[in-house]
């Protein structure tokens, strides 16, 4: 397995005073005051998201869910935040990052 196959593409911006962060490859999406609070609500939801999906109710469904991805302008705008972060031209305000999916070994 290579390791940007268990990396999860994700940005967070901030929008009229407060910010968003948005997982694009299973379309979820938090709000917050400050960078840091929407990475680490989205790190939880992500958590949360697949444990019910790997462990819970939601097992029978897990095609599905695990191949739910986030509208075009979503991914789009993802993609111009990640490349004006990687040439440094970005403000302050949108960040592109990849949260790691939490993983465990079968048992």
């Amino acid at each position: 397995m290579k390791p940007n196959e268990i990396l999860l593409r994700c940005f967070a911006e901030r929008k009229e005073g407060y910010w968003q962060a948005f997982c694009i490859d299973l379309c979820l999406a938090v709000q917050g005051d400050s960078f840091q609070e929407v990475k680490s609500k989205l790190h939880a939801q992500v958590t949360d998201y697949l444990q019910d999906i790997l462990e819970g109710e939601d097992r029978p469904y897990a095609a599905q869910l695990l191949s739910r991805k986030s509208p075009l302008p979503i991914v789009a705008k993802y993609h111009l935040i990640s490349a004006m972060n990687h040439i440094h031209r970005w403000k302050q305000n949108a960040f592109a990052f990849r949260d790691a999916m939490p993983l465990k070994l079968a048992s």
